[in-house]
């Protein structure tokens, strides 16, 4: 087995230190036998390895006590520096050998585009998500942007929203740690969110779905109004259906043949229900069972592409014991 670099089929709940929830969440459902898109995680070594390597440790360890949370424009500079530090670091040759082969396992004249994901983790803490506070990229083609995005989502880990973050947990800023995964790029037609409770009035025999076209960006930062929908837990029936107008969603951007883009939502499509009932059952069908497996409400994050379900991502529903 590689030092840094792991299937995520092999990952299993005692890896979760070293691979962050969302790593660790995506073997565990892998194993469950949900459909998740196959690829490999890069443990949280290969940036401590990254940080020894470039002698990058002292550098920001003299940036954090310059952390002013009471003035937004010193933490944006300081952890901008520390950002460009990350970035523009050089990534050892046994990692980049460890990387490179995993992804050459990976990818394939058809299946040529790969998802560079963060997955977080904190040492010696049980704090292992901070979720929409990391970056995530899609439809990234070769090894080299491949090992550039890696080098962003290390980098993201000192955002000046995910620094505020680690602050009001009382989490020691330079102890978090990004294990970025990537995976085969689902082609995603239809995306968005499934939650196992209602989030909004707490009931737990709710299924609660929103959706729009393209990937599940729109939906994830709230840019789009999307299809919201209510199933009974039980039997699946649908109890509430909202087609909203869309107006934004995220794709391939074509013309650059790679990367995604944000457009607006063809007008044939904008008042069209993006999802059937057979979408819908196969949606409620993995919710139950993901949250049966793990025995909490669950937040999943999903895609279809060609009627195929996908999974990817599901953890706790936040804030709803409260």
């Amino acid at each position: 087995m590689s030092r840094f670099v792991q299937q995520i089929d092999l990952l299993d709940p005692d890896d979760v230190e070293k691979c962050g929830g969302k790593a660790t969440s995506l073997g565990i459902l892998t194993r469950l036998g949900v459909r998740v898109p196959p690829g490999f995680c890069i443990f949280d070594d290969a940036f401590l390895h990254l940080l020894e390597a470039n002698s990058l440790n002292n550098q920001i360890a003299a940036i954090i006590p310059k952390l002013d949370f009471d003035d937004y424009e010193n933490i944006d500079k300081n952890t901008g520096q520390i950002r460009s530090l990350i970035k523009e670091s050089i990534i050892p040759g046994d990692l980049e050998k460890d990387i490179g082969d995993q992804y050459a396992d990976l990818v394939d004249d058809v299946n040529r585009f790969v998802a560079v994901r963060s997955s977080v983790s904190v040492r010696n803490s049980d704090v292992s998500s901070f979720p929409g506070m990391m970056d995530t990229y899609h439809y990234i083609l070769g090894i080299e942007d491949v090992l550039l995005k890696v080098r962003k989502c290390w980098a993201s880990l000192w955002t000046t929203r995910a620094a505020f973050a680690r602050h009001q947990q009382n989490v020691v800023q330079n102890s978090g740690v990004i294990a970025p995964v990537v995976q085969l790029m689902v082609k995603s037609e239809i995306a968005g969110v499934l939650f196992t409770a209602n989030p909004i009035n707490k009931h737990t025999g709710d299924i609660v779905i929103e959706s729009n076209w393209g990937l599940g960006e729109s939906v994830v930062s709230g840019k789009s109004m999307n299809d919201f929908y209510i199933l009974d837990k039980d039997s699946l029936d649908i109890k509430q259906e909202q087609i909203s107008p869309k107006t934004v969603m995220v794709t391939m951007d074509e013309a650059k043949g790679s990367d995604r883009i944000e457009i607006p939502v063809p007008e044939e499509l904008a008042s069209v229900p993006t999802l059937s009932e057979n979408h819908l059952k196969a949606l409620g069908e993995a919710g139950k069972r993901i949250e049966d497996h793990f025995g909490f409400n669950v937040d999943v994050e999903w895609a279809f592409q060609e009627d195929t379900l996908y999974i990817l991502q599901a953890r706790k529903i936040r804030g709803l014991e409260e």
